[in-house]
C-alpha cells in the first residue's frame, strides 16, 4: 500500500521530469491540497521549497523553527501522482502557516473586478 501524504506536510518528492524554469530533482515540496482530493485521486497538490534568495510576492519563507529551511514558491503549484513517484516524509508544518499559505493561493485564483 502506498502511503499519502497529509496537507501540511513537508515531503522530499522527485520532480524529475520537468522542463524550462521549473523546479526539478529530488526536493522538498509541501502539501496544499486537502486530504479528500488524495482520498478519491492519486495525486496531491504541492509547492516546491527553494532556497532561493529571490524575493517575490509569492515565495513565502519557511517558519525558522522547521529543520527544512527555505521558501514555498507559490507560483510553482504542481499535481503530482503520488504513486508514480518516489517521495519521503519529513515533517509537518504549522497550521497556521499552512492557513496563510492557503490563503495566498486562494487570491491567485479569485477573479479581480477588472475581468
Amino acid at each position: 500500500m502506498v502511503s499519502v501524504s497529509q496537507q501540511g506536510e513537508i515531503i522530499k518528492v522527485d520532480l524529475n521530469p520537468r522542463k524550462g524554469h521549473e523546479q526539478q530533482g529530488f526536493r522538498p515540496v509541501i502539501v496544499l491540497s486537502d486530504n479528500i482530493v488524495s482520498q478519491f485521486s492519486n495525486v496531491v497538490i504541492v509547492a516546491p521549497i527553494s532556497t532561493t534568495k529571490r524575493r517575490l510576492p509569492l515565495y513565502v519563507d519557511l517558519p525558522t523553527d522547521l529543520a527544512t529551511k527555505g521558501t514555498v514558491l507559490l507560483d510553482q503549484i504542481v499535481t503530482l501522482d503520488y504513486k508514480a513517484r518516489t517521495f519521503e516524509f519529513v515533517e509537518a508544518a504549522p497550521v497556521d502557516f499552512v492557513a496563510k499559505l492557503l490563503d495566498i493561493v486562494r487570491r491567485i485564483f479569485t477573479l479581480s473586478n477588472g475581468l
